[in-house]
C-alpha cells in the first residue's frame, strides 16, 4: 500500500531529515502491535509499504526525524483494506506546498501520485477556491493539462483565503484529487522582497535574495524549476548574513527557466524568477557592454564647411565624462594643437571639432579621432581620397571666393512662390549678410506695396502673403535689398505663361483637398456635392454623366456655395441613374472625382427624396397658431375679456378650445369664434371667478396639429365704465396703454409671452393632442382692449417652422438659384 503525509506544522529546531513509518493489523476492529516498515529514515513524504497480506486490514503512522532525533509519531490513520488496486487512471498527487504567496498570486508545487495507473501520468489539473467556499465553487486554474509539477496562479483577491489541489491525468483519463492545501491568505507580508538580476562592471550576472527574517536555523535554498540546484557547474550561490546570491559561470541556452530561492525556519520567505529566451539575450548584451564598455556616439565622424570655407571635422560623444581624451590622427600620425588645426572638446555637450582654414594637396587621406574614458573607447574615421577629397577641396575654394563676394547685402536664393495647403500664395526669397540697417522694399510693376525697415531677422527669408489670389494679382514683382554697402534686386514675372502655372498649382491643391462625392437629397431632387478646403472663382470644373460632359437645363443645374460644388437633378428618375464626376482642370490632368448613382444608392436617395418633399408640402401646410395668447391674464371680476389670434393652414382647420383640457363650446358668456378661416376670437361677457384656469386653443388639419394656451386669473373688485387698454411688448409682457388713465391702473392685466417649441404630427398617427400643445412664436404685439379688456393680435404672416440641423449638403440648397450654372 502506497502511504502519503504532510511535513509537520512545527520542525523543531532544526530541519527534517527523514520520516519513519509504522503499521500494524487491524483485526475484528482490535488494532494489532506497530511495525517499523522501515528502518532507515526516508526523505520523501510518500512511501509504498510491503510485506502487506492481501485482505487484511491496517492502520498507519509517520514520525519525523532530524539531528535531534525522532519525533512522536502522528496519529493513526484510518483502517485501510489492502487490496489490489486496478484502477486505470493515477492516483491523486501529494505533497503540496503553497509558496512566494503575494496579494495577488502564489506558486503552488506538488509531486506526482506514486500509482500512475496504466499508463504513465502526462499532466495535472489545478482546481482553486475561497476556502469558505462551497465545494461546488471548486474551479480550474487551467484548461490545458500542465506537464509541470508546478504552476504560478494569479488574479487573486487581496487578503481572501483560498485553498488548493491537484488532479493527474494520463491516457485513460483524470485520477482523484490530492488533499487539499490549509487555507492560505492572498497577502504579501511586510518586507517581502523580490529577486534582483544584477550585471556588474565585469559583465558577471547574478540572481539576489535579501531576506531580513532569519533565524540561527535559516538557510537559503536555491531551485530551477523548483528542483534544488546541487550542481554548481551553471551556477555558484553564495550567502553573506541575510544576503544569498546565485552567480551564473556561464550564461547561455541552457540556463533558461524559473529560478527560485527559499529561507527556511521563516514564514514562508521565498520568491522566483524567470529567465526567458528574450531575458536571456538582454542579460548578455547588458554583460558585454559592462565588460568591454563603449563610448556612445550621438553622431560619427564628419566634415562641413564653414563661412569663409573653412573645413570642420567633428563628431558628438553621447557620453563622456570630464576625465575623457581625444586623439586627432590624420593618416597614421597624431595631430597637434597649432595655427593649421584647431582643436576644441565640449565635455559638457560631447561635441569634439577640429577646423582647418583650407585645403591643400596635402590634407588628402583619412582622418580619425581616437576617444578613451577610462576603461570605454571608441573612434570614429573620415577617408577623404580621391573624386570625394576633390570635391571638397573645390567646394572650400568656392566657398571661400563667395565670402569676400557677400559682404553686401544678397540674396541666396531669389524670389519664388510657394502654394499652402490652405492655398495661400507666398512669394519668398533667401538673403544673406543682412543688418539691422538693411531694407527690403517690394513692388508690383513698378509700383511699391511693401517696405521692411530695420529687419534684423534671423531665418533669412522674406516673404509676403497673398492669401487669396485672383487676376488682379497677377503681374511683374519685385524686391530690393539695400544698405550703406549695397544693394540686391530679385525679380518674379508672374504674367501670362507664369500667372497660368502659378494657378494651376493652386488649382492642384484645391482639387486635391476635395472631398469624395457624396449624395445626398433635397425636397427638390438629388444633389451630388464635393467640399474643398478653399474655392477660387477662376477653377475651372466639368460635371460628367456616363463619362460625358453635361449639359446643364433648368432641371440639372451645377453651382458653388461657400466650399461646396454641387449638381442639383431636379424631380430626378429612373433614366438619372449612371456614373457621375467632377473633374477639376489644373492644367496637368486634372482630377476626377466619381459616385456611382444607381442600384440601391439611387433607390435611398429617391426615397429620401420623396420623404423630404412630402415632409415640405405638410410643413408649409400644416395648421399653425400664428399669435395673439398672452401667457397669463390678470382681471377684475365682472369685467368682459377679449382675446383673438391668427389661424393658418391649408386645408382650413379646425379649431377647438379648451378649459383645464376640457373642451368648451359657445354660448351666451362664453363666445368662440373662428372668422373668415383666419382669426380665432374667445370673449366672457361678464368675468366670474368660476372662469379662472387654463384655456388652450387646438387647431388641426390633416398636416398636423398645434395647439397655444393662457392662464386666466381673476381679482375682486368694483367693476369701473372706463376704456382700460393694454398693450404686448416685442417680448410679449403686457403694458399699460398710453391713454390709460392712472386710476385706471388698478386693473391688472399680465402677459409674457413664452416661446415654446410646437409639435407637429401626421394627421395619420394624431393620438392625445394635449400632450403635444405647442406654444405661440414669432413677433407679438397685442392690444388688450374693450369696454372692460380686450386682446387682439397684429395681423402678421405665419410663423416659419423653427430650422432643423440637416446634412450640410441640404443646408445650402435654397441658395441654388442664385449660385446656379446652367
Amino acid at each position: 500500500m502506497v502511504l502519503a503525509w504532510k511535513q509537520p506544522t512545527f520542525i523543531g529546531g532544526a530541519d527534517i531529515t527523514g520520516y519513519f513509518v509504522d503499521y500494524r493489523e487491524v483485526i475484528d476492529g482490535v488494532p494489532g502491535k506497530w511495525h517499523e516498515a522501515n528502518i532507515k529514515a526516508i526523505s520523501e513524504r510518500a512511501y509504498r509499504v510491503s510485506e502487506l497480506k492481501e485482505n487484511r486490514k491496517y492502520q498507519f503512522q509517520v514520525r519525523a526525524a532530524n539531528m535531534a532525533g525522532v519525533g512522536i509519531p502522528s496519529m493513526p490513520s484510518n483502517t485501510f483494506l489492502c487490496e489490489e488496486w486496478t484502477i486505470a487512471v493515477p492516483g491523486p498527487p501529494h505533497d503540496l506546498q503553497v509558496r512566494e504567496v503575494r496579494s495577488d498570486s502564489a506558486v503552488l508545487l506538488w509531486k506526482p501520485p506514486v500509482y500512475q495507473g496504466r499508463n504513465p501520468v502526462n499532466g495535472f489539473y489545478i482546481d482553486i477556491k475561497e476556502a469558505d467556499a462551497p465545494e461546488e465553487a471548486w474551479r480550474g486554474v487551467n484548461t490545458k493539462a500542465s506537464e509541470k509539477t508546478y504552476i504560478k496562479i494569479k488574479d487573486l483577491k487581496e487578503g481572501e483565503k483560498y485553498v488548493f489541489r491537484v488532479r493527474a491525468q494520463n491516457k485513460a483519463g483524470v485520477g482523484k484529487t490530492s488533499d487539499v492545501t490549509e487555507p492560505v491568505p492572498a497577502v504579501t507580508k511586510p518586507g517581502t522582497k523580490e529577486i534582483v538580476v544584477d550585471v556588474d562592471d565585469d559583465g558577471i550576472i547574478s540572481l539576489n535574495f535579501e531576506c531580513s527574517d532569519l533565524t540561527p536555523d535559516s538557510k537559503f535554498v536555491w531551485a530551477k524549476n523548483y528542483e534544488e540546484i546541487t550542481d554548481t557547474n551553471r551556477l555558484t550561490t553564495e550567502t553573506k548574513g541575510n544576503k544569498s546570491k546565485a552567480v551564473f559561470n556561464s550564461l547561455g541556452e541552457e540556463d533558461i527557466g524559473v529560478y527560485s530561492c527559499l529561507v527556511t525556519h521563516t514564514d514562508g520567505a521565498s520568491s522566483s524568477y524567470t529567465l526567458s529566451e528574450e531575458e536571456l539575450k538582454r542579460l548578455l548584451e547588458v554583460s558585454h557592454d559592462h565588460k568591454f564598455p563603449i563610448i556612445p556616439l550621438k553622431s560619427d565622424l564628419a566634415v562641413e564647411l564653414l563661412e569663409k570655407g573653412k573645413v570642420r571635422f567633428w563628431l558628438q560623444a553621447e557620453k563622456i565624462s570630464v576625465n575623457g581624451k581625444v586623439d586627432y590622427v590624420f593618416n597614421d600620425n597624431v595631430l597637434s594643437q597649432g595655427e593649421k588645426y584647431k582643436m576644441n572638446f565640449d565635455k559638457n555637450t560631447g561635441v569634439i571639432e577640429m577646423l582647418m582654414e583650407s585645403l591643400t594637396p596635402a590634407d588628402e587621406g583619412t582622418y580619425t579621432f581616437q576617444m578613451t574614458d577610462g576603461k570605454a573607447t571608441n573612434q570614429s574615421s573620415l577617408v577623404l581620397i580621391g573624386d570625394v577629397f576633390k570635391q571638397l577641396q573645390k567646394e572650400s575654394e568656392f566657398q571661400r571666393k563667395e565670402w569676400f563676394r557677400k559682404q553686401g547685402p544678397h540674396f541666396i536664393e531669389g524670389l519664388r512662390y510657394e502654394v499652402t495647403p490652405e492655398c495661400c500664395v507666398i512669394l519668398q526669397c533667401k538673403v544673406g549678410n543682412m543688418k539691422k540697417e538693411t531694407s527690403a522694399h517690394w513692388s508690383k510693376d513698378g509700383h511699391e506695396i511693401k517696405a521692411d525697415e530695420h529687419l534684423g531677422f534671423t531665418e533669412g527669408v522674406l516673404k509676403l502673403e497673398i492669401s487669396q489670389i485672383s487676376k488682379k494679382d497677377a503681374g511683374v514683382y519685385e524686391v530690393v535689398l539695400k544698405d550703406e554697402r549695397g544693394k540686391d534686386t530679385s525679380t518674379l514675372n508672374l504674367t501670362d505663361q507664369g500667372f497660368k502655372d502659378l494657378m494651376n498649382e493652386v488649382f492642384s491643391f484645391i482639387a486635391n483637398s476635395s472631398t469624395p462625392l457624396k449624395i445626398t437629397s433635397t425636397d427638390e431632387g438629388i444633389r451630388l456635392y464635393t467640399f474643398v478646403s478653399y474655392y477660387n472663382d477662376l477653377l475651372q470644373v466639368t460635371w460628367h454623366y456616363k463619362d460625358s460632359a453635361i449639359a446643364f437645363s433648368d432641371r440639372i443645374k451645377s453651382g458653388v456655395v461657400g466650399e461646396q460644388l454641387w449638381l442639383q437633378i431636379t424631380d430626378p428618375t429612373e433614366k438619372d441613374m449612371g456614373k457621375y464626376a467632377i473633374e477639376f482642370n489644373d492644367g496637368k490632368g486634372g482630377l476626377r472625382r466619381t459616385v456611382e448613382l444607381s442600384g440601391q444608392a439611387f433607390d435611398d436617395a429617391f426615397a429620401e427624396f420623396q420623404r423630404l418633399k412630402s415632409a415640405a408640402v405638410a410643413e408649409r401646410n400644416r395648421a399653425r397658431v400664428a399669435g395673439g395668447l398672452p401667457d397669463v391674464v390678470t382681471i377684475q371680476e365682472g369685467k368682459a375679456l377679449n382675446l383673438t389670434c391668427n389661424i393658418s393652414g391649408n386645408p382650413m382647420p379646425e379649431v377647438t378650445w379648451l378649459k383645464n383640457d376640457r373642451e368648451i363650446t359657445s354660448d351666451d358668456h362664453c363666445i368662440l369664434k373662428f372668422e373668415s378661416g383666419k382669426f380665432a376670437s374667445f370673449t366672457i361677457t361678464a368675468i366670474n371667478t368660476s372662469d379662472s384656469g387654463k384655456y388652450s386653443i387646438l387647431v388641426k388639419n390633416k398636416y398636423g396639429t398645434e395647439s397655444g394656451d393662457f392662464t386666466l386669473e381673476i381679482t375682486e373688485g368694483t367693476p369701473d365704465l372706463g376704456v382700460t387698454s393694454y398693450w404686448t411688448d416685442a417680448e410679449g409682457n403686457v403694458v399699460f396703454g398710453p391713454s390709460t388713465p392712472k386710476e385706471k391702473m388698478k386693473t391688472t392685466v399680465t402677459g409674457t409671452k413664452t416661446q415654446k417649441q410646437k409639435e407637429t404630427a401626421a394627421a395619420a398617427s394624431t393620438k392625445k393632442v394635449e400632450d403635444k400643445k405647442r406654444s405661440i412664436k414669432g413677433e407679438l404685439k397685442e392690444k388688450i382692449t374693450t369696454e372692460d379688456v380686450t386682446a387682439e393680435p397684429k395681423v402678421s404672416d405665419p410663423e416659419s417652422p423653427e430650422d432643423e440641423k440637416e446634412d450640410l449638403g441640404n443646408q445650402l440648397q435654397t441658395q441654388d438659384n442664385s449660385d446656379a450654372h446652367k
